[in-house]
């Protein structure tokens, strides 16, 4: 009987903000696969005009036309919007990945973006 009283593990609902239609479409497309619901933005300033619920997990690209990425993060964190968060470029910069630690992202990845590894970090706050 107890097996029926543990409560399920919702998975979050992954929003992703990525300017480049092709690499939006094939986050969106794995991640779906893997049994996630999907929001997708092709910039910070669509994504702010709907700030994500308790149960999002967001990937943000850094360089996105107008605000960035991390402007977007830092606009949550000063709403005190402490949803989960990591983020993602093609041009890293030591100064870019300090600004990623300051906004408590869980996670920098650079493009390509490693699937497994990012589902891990995913999985990990459900732990």
């Amino acid at each position: 009987m107890e097996e029926f009283l543990r409560p399920i593990a919702l998975k979050p609902t992954i929003i992703i903000v990525e300017d480049e239609r092709a690499a939006r479409h094939s986050l969106r497309m794995v991640m779906e696969a893997y049994g996630y619901q999907v929001k997708d933005y092709a910039t910070a300033e669509e994504f702010l005009r709907e700030p994500p619920g308790a149960s999002s997990f967001l990937i943000l690209d850094v360089n996105l036309p107008g605000a960035s990425g991390l402007a977007a993060l830092q606009q949550l964190r000063a709403l005190g919007i402490p949803v989960p968060a990591v983020l993602v470029s093609g041009r890293a910069t030591n100064e870019m990945r300090a600004e990623v630690g300051r906004l408590d992202a869980l996670a920098f990845f650079e493009k390509p973006i490693d699937i497994n590894a990012l589902l891990d970090v995913i999985a990990s706050i459900g732990a």
